[in-house]
């Protein structure tokens, strides 16, 4: 599987965070289907696009990711949800993963880790591919 058939939604209040995310994985040849600076949108987002990854902030404005989880699951079933946090969220994320999240991206992040994070879940979704059963 090329990692741009992996379909990304980004929500993240922080126009740089955004931005940051979208260069970084652009020059890994992901698909960006969407960018949302909060919850509520982030979730309409999702339901219309079905992307295979959601990358969500924890602490936003209005609803939090933590509470963004279930709706975004709701809509798009089949997400996977990686939180994006500030490295001192420990209990936050430990919600988060209680709530349904998959995994997570340690804010300040760099190129490095995002890719090695999204390779993680690329190998995820190319193991999680049905087999043809032989005819």
């Amino acid at each position: 599987m090329e990692s741009g058939s992996i379909r990304i939604l980004i929500v993240d209040d922080s126009d740089l965070s955004c931005a940051l995310l979208s260069v970084i994985l652009r020059s890994d040849n992901y698909d960006i289907v969407g960018v949302a600076q909060d919850a509520k949108s982030g979730i309409s987002l999702a339901k219309t696009h079905q992307p295979d990854v959601v990358l969500l902030d924890i602490v936003m404005p209005g609803i939090s990711g933590i509470d963004a989880i279930a709706p975004i699951k709701e809509a798009a079933p089949n997400t996977t949800i990686l939180m994006v946090t500030v490295a001192d969220d420990a209990d936050m994320v430990t919600a988060a993963m209680d709530r349904g999240a998959n995994g997570y991206i340690i804010k300040p992040f760099n190129s490095d880790s995002v890719i090695g994070t999204m390779r993680k879940v690329k190998e995820q979704f190319v193991l999680a591919k049905p087999v043809p059963a032989p005819r």
